[in-house]
């Protein structure tokens, strides 16, 4: 999380929250990053960002039974029906304690104001998925259930980027473009039929969708003034050393051909891929180019190039991150969580919380999430694959985490 570090620029704000005063907080945030947006970069307004992000998340997931229900149970015995002497009777305290990590106590016993703004009908959240998406299964799509009903509930409108799921980040700067011309999926994961061009969006990039999103920032300026933030969501912007062990073992292969040799090859990248891809789109499978683009040398190499001038724009970036260990992960993660383990304590399976981070002023980490990668976006897998590996239920509350953002 960011350091509590109180400067000159946010002294006044500090005494405030001490005091209690946390309207005036708020407003006084507002009103700094609305007179410049390079005030995201000061340590004390990033630690502000980071604990009003919890706890608007903390005010949702308690709402979520389900969630309440699973936190408040011992984690060994949390699929067994207990007497209520035996849960913590506290929700908030219950969430934050199994659902994030590193969350101090005093973030849950402090109750922060509710958020000001309980619609959003001026901005389109634009979604932008990852690696392998719809390919797990076919509803791996991020925020599934999630997205829609945020529309319903807040007037939230989404739209999906229709986001190749295997090729390089610079080629899927084209779907990206089609999503600023109202194209692409709507919430609920349809192809849009009547395209109704967006205005200013909030960008979402779940795992490979950020690194795709910070490419089409960097190359398309044009787009600049409609982007008013962007939300990395485990985001492999550091790249992944599984996909470096992954680009070494494909890298000599011939990637053209079949159905089914496209399905093989895909499998190389995870086991827990379907038996066959799917025709959709096959033509434009660089399965090389996505995996390149993942490379830690790739990425830290893009990073270092365009640093200066991504936090040069005024776009604030926001990130999730998340962390697990491997006794939390399906079967066919474990061995990449233990491996990821020797970096990172606090990996999520295929990304350590340095490689989820973009090293940037702009950049503010408002909340570890204790969930492995596919935990934070995905809604459960389906039973058929459940009964074949556990930790596949994904209950991470994920709607509360989009209300937060």
């Amino acid at each position: 999380m960011q350091s509590m570090q109180i400067t000159k620029l946010a002294a006044d704000l500090a005494r405030q929250e001490d005091a209690g005063d946390y309207l005036a907080v708020i407003a006084g945030v507002r009103e700094l990053i609305a007179a410049d947006p390079a005030a995201m970069t000061d340590p004390w307004v990033k630690g502000w960002i980071g604990r009003r992000w919890r706890d608007l998340f903390l005010q949702e997931a308690v709402k979520d039974k389900d969630a309440v229900e699973f936190a408040s149970k011992p984690a060994l015995l949390a699929a067994v029906p207990l007497p209520s002497m035996l849960k913590k009777d506290n929700p908030r305290r219950a969430i934050a304690e199994r659902f994030l990590k590193d969350c101090p106590n005093s973030e849950w016993q402090t109750e922060l104001p509710e958020a000001q703004y309980d619609s959003i009908t001026n901005t389109t959240l634009m979604l932008c998925g990852g690696l392998l998406t719809g390919l797990l299964f076919p509803g791996a799509h991020a925020f599934p259930r999630e997205a829609e009903q945020l529309y319903k509930d807040r007037g939230w409108r989404t739209i999906r980027a229709d986001v190749h799921p295997m090729r390089s980040c610079e080629a899927n700067e084209a779907d990206i473009k089609a999503a600023f011309r109202g194209e692409g999926l709507d919430a609920a994961m349809e192809p849009i039929t009547d395209p109704d061009p967006p205005g200013d969006v909030f960008m979402l990039g779940y795992s490979k969708g950020t690194p795709d999103i910070l490419s089409f920032i960097v190359n398309n300026p044009e787009y600049h003034d409609r982007i008013k933030g962007v939300f990395s969501w485990a985001g492999a912007v550091g790249g992944s050393y599984t996909a470096d062990g992954v680009y070494g073992q494909i890298k000599d292969l011939p990637t053209e051909g079949s159905y089914e040799y496209v399905s093989k090859l895909l499998s190389v990248i995870s086991p827990a891929m379907l038996n066959q891809v799917g025709v959709r789109r096959l033509d434009e499978y660089d399965v090389k180019g996505a995996m390149n683009d993942l490379r830690t040398d790739v990425r830290e190499a893009f990073n270092k190039k365009h640093a200066e001038y991504l936090d040069s724009l005024g776009i604030p970036i926001f990130a999730v991150t998340a962390a697990t260990t491997p006794l939390e992960v399906p079967n066919i993660q474990f061995m990449d969580a233990v491996r990821l383990s020797e970096y990172d304590a606090n990996n999520d399976m295929q990304l350590t919380q340095k490689q989820s981070l973009l090293p940037i002023g702009m950049n503010t980490h408002v909340a570890m999430a204790h969930a492995h990668h596919w935990d934070v976006a995905y809604a459960a897998f389906p039973l058929a694959m459940r009964a074949m590996s556990p930790n596949l239920e994904n209950r991470w509350p994920r709607y509360a985490a989009l209300v937060a953002s």
